[in-house]
C-alpha cells in the first residue's frame, strides 16, 4: 500500500514558495523552486536548497533575470556539472495586441551550469521568444525537451498553447522533431524498453489531461483524452510500474473525503491510455508542481509546495490575498 513515510519542511519564509523539482547529485539532495511575493510577480528568482540528511535544507544558491522568473528545474550532466534551466515572463505575465491581433507577452527560456551547487554561471538565453522548455530527459545519449509553444496568435479568446518534441546534444541548441499536440502544455516523457515513448500531458481545453504515445523517431504521436486532472506531471518508474504525480483536482474525479475543493497533489499509476490512483498527498490551496526521483539506496523522494498549513491553522498569514507557500520534502513507498 503507497504511503508517505516521512516530511520536512524545505522553506518556511513567508514568501511565495512554489513550483518545484528535485534531484539527488554529489551525494545530496537538491531541490528548486521559484520564490517571490506571489503567484506571479516580477520579484520572482530561481533558488536552490540543498540537503545531506534529508530532514534539514539550506538555501544556497538563487538565480535571478529580468521578469517573473517561472518553475526552475534540476538536471544533472556529469559529476561536476549540473544544468538549471527555466523561463521568465520578461515584462509580466499577460496579453498584448500587434497587427490587430492578442499575443502573450514575452518568456524568454534561459540556461545556467553549476560544478556544485553554490556557484552558477551567468543564465543564458535559449530558444526563441515564447518558446517554454517544461522537461528534459536524456534518452539514447541525446537530450530530449518537451517544449510548450506560445509563440502562436490566440484563437477566439484561446491561449495559444501547443506542445512540442524536440531534441539537442548540449542543451543549448533545440532541433524540433515533432508537434505532439495542440491545447496541451505541462508534460513529462517515458522511454518503454522497446523504444516506445510515452507522454503524459496537461490538457488546457478539456476537463482531464492527454496521454500520448509514438515509436521512433517519434515524429508521429497518438493522443488519448483521460479523466484524472494532471498539472506539472513527473514520471517515475519503481519495480516494474510507472507512475505518474502531479496537482489534481479531487472533487473531479469524486473524492468526498478532501477537504478543500481546489487542487491537490496526486500520484496515479500510468498504464496506456489510463490512470489508477495510487496515493493522495496532502497538500491544498496554490499547490503540487512535484519533483519525484529514487535516490542510489532505492528511496522513493518527492517535493512539492502546499498552502495546507495556512489553510490548517498552523500557521497564520497577513491576509488571503497574499497567503504564502511553503515547499516540503517527503519519503514515500509505492
Amino acid at each position: 500500500m503507497a504511503r508517505i513515510l516521512r516530511q520536512t519542511t524545505v522553506v518556511r519564509d513567508g514568501m511565495h514558495n512554489g513550483f518545484t523539482d528535485l534531484q539527488y547529485w554529489q551525494g545530496a539532495y537538491w531541490v528548486s523552486y521559484r520564490k517571490g511575493a506571489g503567484h506571479v510577480s516580477m520579484d520572482a528568482r530561481a533558488v536552490v536548497s540543498v540537503s545531506h540528511d534529508r530532514c534539514r535544507f539550506t538555501e544556497i544558491a538563487t538565480a535571478r533575470v529580468r521578469g517573473d522568473v517561472r518553475d526552475p528545474k534540476l538536471l544533472p550532466i556529469v559529476d561536476d556539472r549540473m544544468a538549471m534551466f527555466f523561463p521568465s515572463w520578461t515584462e509580466g505575465a499577460g496579453t498584448i495586441e500587434s497587427d490587430g491581433a492578442k499575443h502573450l507577452k514575452p518568456l524568454q527560456q534561459y540556461l545556467t551550469f553549476t560544478a556544485n551547487g553554490h556557484d552558477w554561471e551567468v543564465p543564458q538565453p535559449i530558444l526563441d521568444p515564447n518558446l517554454w522548455l517544461w522537461r528534459v530527459r536524456l534518452h539514447g545519449g541525446r537530450y530530449y525537451g518537451l517544449i510548450q509553444n506560445l509563440a502562436a496568435p490566440w484563437v477566439g479568446d484561446g491561449r495559444p498553447h501547443q506542445l512540442d518534441l524536440a531534441v539537442s546534444d548540449d542543451l543549448l541548441t533545440w532541433t524540433t522533431i515533432a508537434r505532439i499536440g495542440d491545447g496541451l502544455n505541462e508534460s513529462d516523457i517515458h522511454w518503454h524498453d522497446g523504444g516506445e515513448a510515452w507522454i503524459v500531458s496537461r490538457s488546457v481545453t478539456g476537463p482531464g489531461s492527454v496521454f500520448a504515445a509514438a515509436q521512433p523517431p517519434y515524429a508521429d504521436w497518438e493522443t488519448m483524452d483521460m479523466a484524472p486532472v494532471v498539472n506539472a506531471p513527473i514520471m517515475i518508474e519503481h519495480e516494474g510500474g510507472l507512475y505518474v504525480a502531479g496537482r489534481s483536482l479531487p472533487s473531479s474525479e469524486g473524492i468526498a473525503d478532501a477537504p478543500y475543493g481546489g487542487a491537490s497533489l496526486s500520484i496515479w499509476q500510468v498504464e496506456r491510455g489510463a490512470l489508477h490512483p495510487v496515493l493522495r498527498v496532502p497538500a491544498y490551496g496554490d499547490c503540487s508542481y512535484p519533483g519525484l526521483i529514487r535516490d542510489p539506496e532505492g528511496r522513493i523522494c518527492l517535493s512539492y509546495y502546499s498552502q495546507h498549513a495556512y489553510y490548517l491553522g498552523v500557521c497564520a498569514y497577513p491576509d488571503s490575498t497574499q497567503m504564502p507557500d511553503d515547499v516540503y520534502f517527503a519519503e514515500i513507498e509505492l
